[in-house]
This record gives C-alpha cells, sequence and structure tokens, in this order.
C-alpha cells in the first residue's frame, strides 16, 4: 500500500516589503531552496506571494512535508504563521510541482518559474496552478467558516488571485 498524502495549507505575514523580498533575490532563493528541499523528500506544492504575505501548500510523505514545515516554522523571512489546514488527503494536488509559485504578477511568475530554479512542473500552465491552488482554498475539508482561508482572502491572497481571472 502506498504512503498517504498529507498536506500542511498556511498563511503568513512577509517580514520585508516587496521591494526587497523580489528585488533582492529573496524569492528566487527562497524557491530555489525550496525546490531542492521537496523534491528530496518527495514533496510537492505550491507558494503564493501577495506583497504583503504568503501562502502555502505543501503535500506528500507526512515525514517530509513535517520536517519541512518545521524549517518554515522558524524562517525570518515571514511571521504571524496561521495553518489553515493540516490533514491526510487522498491525492496530490501539485503532483509534478516540487514548489510552484504564483505571485504579484504574470511576469515575476513566469521568471520564478522558469529554467534554473530547480525542478518544477512541466506540462501543467501556470493558469492551471493557479486553479489547482483556488481548488484547495474551495475543497478544504474543514468545516465553514473556514477562518483560516477567509484570513487568507482578506491578507491579500483574494486580489493576487482574483486578478488572474
Amino acid at each position: 500500500m502506498s504512503e498517504d498524502i498529507f498536506r500542511i495549507v498556511y498563511k503568513s505575514a512577509a517580514a520585508h516589503p516587496a521591494e526587497v523580498m523580489a528585488g533582492q533575490g529573496h524569492l528566487a532563493s527562497l524557491l530555489a531552496t525550496a525546490r531542492r528541499r521537496n523534491h528530496v523528500a518527495g514533496v510537492s506544492g505550491v507558494l503564493v506571494y501577495t506583497g504583503l504575505g504568503f501562502f502555502q501548500v505543501l503535500e506528500g510523505p507526512r515525514s517530509g512535508v513535517q520536517s519541512i514545515f518545521e524549517s518554515i516554522l522558524v524562517d525570518r523571512r515571514h511571521h504571524t504563521l496561521a495553518v489553515i489546514e493540516m490533514d491526510v488527503v487522498a491525492e496530490r494536488r501539485f503532483a509534478g510541482w516540487a514548489m510552484g509559485f504564483l505571485g504579484t504578477t504574470r511576469e515575476l511568475d513566469e521568471r520564478l518559474n522558469g529554467v534554473g530554479l530547480g525542478p518544477v512542473g512541466g506540462p501543467e500552465s501556470l493558469d492551471q496552478l493557479l486553479r489547482r491552488t483556488l481548488l484547495v482554498l474551495v475543497d478544504s475539508p474543514i468545516s465553514l467558516p473556514w477562518l483560516g482561508a477567509r484570513a487568507a482572502l482578506d491578507d491579500g491572497l483574494g486580489s493576487v488571485l482574483g486578478r488572474r481571472f
């Protein structure tokens, strides 16, 4: 029998302004490290950066997801972390993406999902990645009113995702 898929979804506030995160290469460095680490651990997911904060989905073997999440908890590039979902799920939503990225603009997404930043999904487009991210918000097994998702949307995620449709 195959190992269960464990998923953690969280949001957090960025510790630095958007100009610092994007302009000084912090996002590119963060993604390169995450993609290498996730690939080794068999973890997939997506990171959404709103300019104000982060929304991330990690999924894979429980031991890999938990180990990675422990390092995220002490990362100084963000604060005020809130777990939205933590559960065993039937299937991966981001298979093939060691760490997909959705940011404040399509150009930033294309640049940071491009060549040279570690293993990323192949045939899936950014629009498909966005749809999968929205499905995580909509299909959460957590009972309504799902305050974590509402707070994630209120913290800028909604405006970032909304611009894509």
